[in-house]
């Protein structure tokens, strides 16, 4: 996800009351796809992002999903009867937390190397079970609902963006991890609460990585190899440091300098590839971003809470 959506959105939790006044008359139900061809678009989408039974396959997870706390901390995975790789040479299923990290990055830093076309779909939404502000009129429903099909990109909307329709052609930019020529940075299979693959049905292998969580990530700098942060090792988090730069722009309407965080949960990256050939063939990255304001004011209103923004990505259609 661009970072700029994620910053729009942070701004819309720390000055949600603001909101409301212009809300009034709002919708509560999802925009229609235009045509037959959007209609056709999501259905291949929903096939995509449905779950596979697997012919075979070999998890990996840890007794204990502890917190992120800088790069290389990561607690050691535990393998909890990992199913036996097979021999095939080129078409092994990853058996261990290390095995699947290394299979993920291979294809990832080869797709950003050598892929020249994809398409890309990106939506994002605020929790409304999460919204938790001393303003309660900013966690009513009908808000919120106003707030993610108005200020936010539905996942119908995302699926009529050239983007998603015509491709995204600079994979350096736009893969994650994004601005950079790597696709994962990781190295320490000890980051992640979760570590699975399988054999689908057609012979793809899918991985799937869900990252411990981490307080105040930053994504990595443009052309940097690594990153001051495990998740933005592999993800594109939000930064505090943008928030805080936008917060500096709109300091004139601040009373009280809003003191917060960010946490990131339940990131998880499910990539589908060619084992023969390790090339990728779908990606989807899940995104979890709690913000929490414990003190300030916006025009001497309090900004206190919580809320969670959700974002997804999802890319296929690679072409080497």
């Amino acid at each position: 996800m661009k970072r700029k959506l994620y910053l729009t959105a942070t701004l819309l939790l720390l000055f949600a009351f603001l909101l409301p006044l212009a809300a009034c008359g709002g919708k509560n139900n999802e925009p229609e796809l235009a045509n037959t061809e959007g209609a056709k678009l999501l259905t291949e989408v929903e096939t995509l992002e449905k779950t596979t039974d697997p012919v075979e396959e070999s998890v990996t997870e840890p007794r204990e999903a502890a917190s992120v706390t800088a790069p290389g901390e990561g607690i050691a995975v535990t393998t909890e009867a990992g199913a036996a790789a097979e021999t095939t040479a080129g078409s092994a299923v990853p058996s261990t937390p290390a095995e699947v990290l290394a299979a993920y990055a291979e294809v990832m830093n080869k797709a950003k190397k050598d892929t020249k076309y994809m398409r890309k779909l990106e939506y994002q939404f605020l929790d409304k079970d999460q919204m938790m502000f001393e303003l309660d009129l900013i966690n009513n429903p009908s808000v919120l609902n106003w707030i993610n099909d108005n200020l936010m990109t539905t996942r119908e909307k995302g699926l009529q963006q050239d983007q998603y329709i015509n491709g995204v052609t600079d994979m350096i930019e736009y893969l994650p991890v994004m601005h950079t020529s790597l696709g994962c940075m990781v190295k320490d299979p000890g980051v992640f609460s979760r570590a699975a693959a399988k054999r689908l049905p057609n012979g793809n292998i899918e991985l799937t990585l869900v990252m411990k969580p981490e307080d105040n990530p930053e994504p990595a700098q443009p052309g940097a190899t690594t990153s001051p942060s495990v998740t933005g090792q592999m993800f594109d988090p939000l930064s505090k440091a943008g928030i805080d730069d936008l917060l500096y722009k709109a300091r004139f309407f601040i009373t009280t300098e809003p003191v917060f965080s960010t946490r990131f949960y339940d990131c998880k990256a499910v990539l589908v590839y060619d084992p023969d050939t390790m090339r990728a063939v779908s990606l989807r990255h899940d995104y979890h971003t709690r913000l929490n304001v414990s003190e300030g004011k916006v025009l001497f209103i309090s900004a206190k809470g919580s809320g969670v923004l959700e974002a997804v990505t999802v890319c296929d259609n690679f072409k080497y």
